[in-house]
């Protein structure tokens, strides 16, 4: 697997009736950031599910590698406020989608345990450790279930009820 970054080129109309400008954004864009979605939970993936600290983790997709990781340490605390409706659709989905199964059989060892996360000096370690959870059902039901983590992001996006905090996803 390897990263290819493109541009995408969006035009820009005026708002009928004023001087105000507009471009439209791609649904799995998050505003003020120049990444999509994936992007970013894989890089904060990468991050929470290590047993090292933000300067000396390895990144799970090592082309991801182009952004500084002060800049995962912002994203973690953009997604924060919404972790645990982010934790409970992505939860939700991927045990739909395995359902006939027991859901035991996607994590066999067991899900990381709250202490793993919760023992780093975190400011909201509940919030974090909701995120990761989520996370962990994400990239492991995509692999588990053999689809592309962007179908089950967008299958939990539609039980999003409103953004996740300042994102816009």
């Amino acid at each position: 697997m390897r990263v290819v970054p493109i541009t995408v080129q969006r035009r820009r109309w005026l708002r009928y009736g004023t001087t105000e400008t507009r471009q439209d954004h791609a649904p799995d864009e998050i505003d003020g950031l120049q990444s999509v979605v994936l992007v970013v939970l894989v890089r904060l993936w990468s991050w929470l599910s290590s047993t090292r600290g933000l300067l000396r983790y390895e990144e799970v997709v090592p082309d991801l590698d182009l952004f500084s990781r002060r800049t995962a340490q912002r994203w973690l605390h953009r997604l924060l406020p919404a972790a645990d409706r982010l934790q409970v659709a992505l939860r939700t989905t991927v045990i739909e989608r395995f359902e006939p199964q027991p859901i035991e059989k996607l994590f066999p060892t067991g899900l990381s345990p709250p202490d793993r996360t919760q023992s780093r000096w975190w400011k909201d370690p509940k919030a974090t450790y909701s995120l990761a959870t989520g996370l962990a059902f994400l990239f492991g039901g995509a692999v588990a279930l053999k689809i592309s983590a962007t179908v089950l992001l967008a299958e939990a996006r539609t039980r999003l009820d409103g953004p996740l905090g300042t994102t816009g996803f």
